[in-house]
Formats: structure tokens, sequence, C-alpha cells
């Protein structure tokens, strides 16, 4: 009798245990780490993609040896990335040869913008200097020291020398448009932020003669920014 309830009791025991281990619940330690990452893009832009409105110059009842004086036109770094810019001037005559208008440029680029006064004291003195005959871009350049700090210059003269010198695009050198590469690739390097201030004077040479009576003259700035990354290429326009 003793055995058979040390049998039922083993049996009701295990049965008790059955029971235990079928409804507990384990738990194992566990650990867990994650990591997210985000990019966003920079963009590339200049007066952001649209047209300068301001008139590059315009003038009527133009003659030999007189001098049309030009507006400033702003190039702004409108984008978050630093920009190579890629300037180009073309100008066009509707009859005979682009060569006798002479073209003269002047340049600052900045961040905080110089006063007004300032600007037009080195465009004076920088006019007065092309147009009696020093067309020396380098003399003008070697005070621009002069000028506020942070403030770079630089003046020049878009001729057909220049240009080859420069490896510019010359159409034609007797044609009636020629294309020119104005400064160089140092000053036409944008951070963010940065603008420049670009102004062309446009001189007809005494030289030219009666068949450019009545002749409409044209000129057009062309602006291209890429990547300053080594291998970034300038858009190819077709």
């Amino acid at each position: 009798m003793k055995n058979v309830k040390k049998a039922l009791l083993a049996t009701s025991l295990a049965g008790a245990l059955v029971v235990s281990a079928g409804y507990g619940t384990y738990s194992w330690f566990t650990s867990s780490t994650q990591a997210v990452g985000t990019i966003e893009n920079g963009t590339l832009s200049v007066n952001n993609g649209e047209s300068i409105s301001t008139p590059l110059f315009s003038g009527e009842s133009f003659a030999p040896s007189q001098v049309v004086m030009g507006n400033f036109v702003t190039l702004e770094n409108t984008g978050s990335l630093d920009q190579q810019l890629k300037v180009t001037y073309t100008g066009s005559v509707d009859k005979a040869s682009a060569n006798p208008y002479k073209i003269y440029y002047m340049a600052f680029k900045y961040k905080e913008k110089p006063s007004g006064d300032v600007i037009k004291d080195w465009r004076q003195g920088w006019e007065r200097g092309f147009f009696n005959g020093n067309h020396n871009p380098s003399m003008s350049m070697a005070k621009s020291a002069a000028l506020p700090e942070g403030v770079e210059m630089i003046t020049g003269e878009a001729t057909v020398e220049e240009a080859q010198a420069m490896a510019a695009m010359a159409k034609s050198a007797e044609g009636t448009s020629k294309t020119l590469k104005i400064g160089n690739d140092k000053f036409f390097k944008l951070k963010s932020n940065q603008y420049i201030d670009i102004v062309f004077d446009v001189k007809l040479d005494q030289k030219a003669g009666n068949e450019y009576q009545g002749a409409v003259y044209n000129g057009s700035l062309n602006v291209e920014a890429k990547q300053t990354d080594h291998g970034a290429k300038f858009e190819n326009k077709k």
C-alpha cells in the first residue's frame, strides 16, 4: 500500500513538474544597437540660374573714339558649394568687323561689398589709365592692395591678343563677332556667399571708317559654373 502511495505521489509530482514547465516563461539576456546616416546634397547655383536684368551697357549716336560706360552687374554664388566660373564675353556687329570695338573690364570680388564711393573712385582711376593709353592690367592690379580687406580686383582689356594668351575662343579675327575669355580661373573661383561685380566699357577705335556708320554693336556676357572638384566639367551646350 505504501508503495502504491509512493508511486502515485511520484506520478503526481512528475505531473506537477510537467505542468510547471509548460506554463513557465524563460527570459534570455539581450542587447541591441543601431545607427542611421543622412546626407544632404549641396547646391551649385550662380544668380539662382536667372538672367541678369541689368544691361551691360546702352548707347546711341556712337562714333569713333567715343566710349560707352557700362553698368556693374553682379555674379553671386547662390548655392552652398564652392564654384568655378568660366566667364566669356561675345561682341558682335551687324556689319563689318567687330575688331574696332575695344572692350575694357573691371571686376571686384568680395563678401562684404565696399562702399559705392570706393568703387567709384577706383573705376574713375582705372578708366583714366586705360583711355589715356595705359593698357597694362598688371599696373592697375598692383594698386588693389589699397582696397578694403577681403576685396580682390582685376582689370583688363579684352583684346584678341589677350584672348589667345588665355586660350580664349576667338571665332574669327575678321568676323562680325568674337568671343573672349575674361579674367583668370583663380579670380573667378567663388566660395559660398561670395559676389563679383563686373563692368564693361566699350570704345570704338578712332580708325573705324564710314562702314561703321549706322552699325549696331551687341555685347553679351556668358557665365558657366562647375564644382571645384578635380575632374568637374562645365556643361556642354549645343
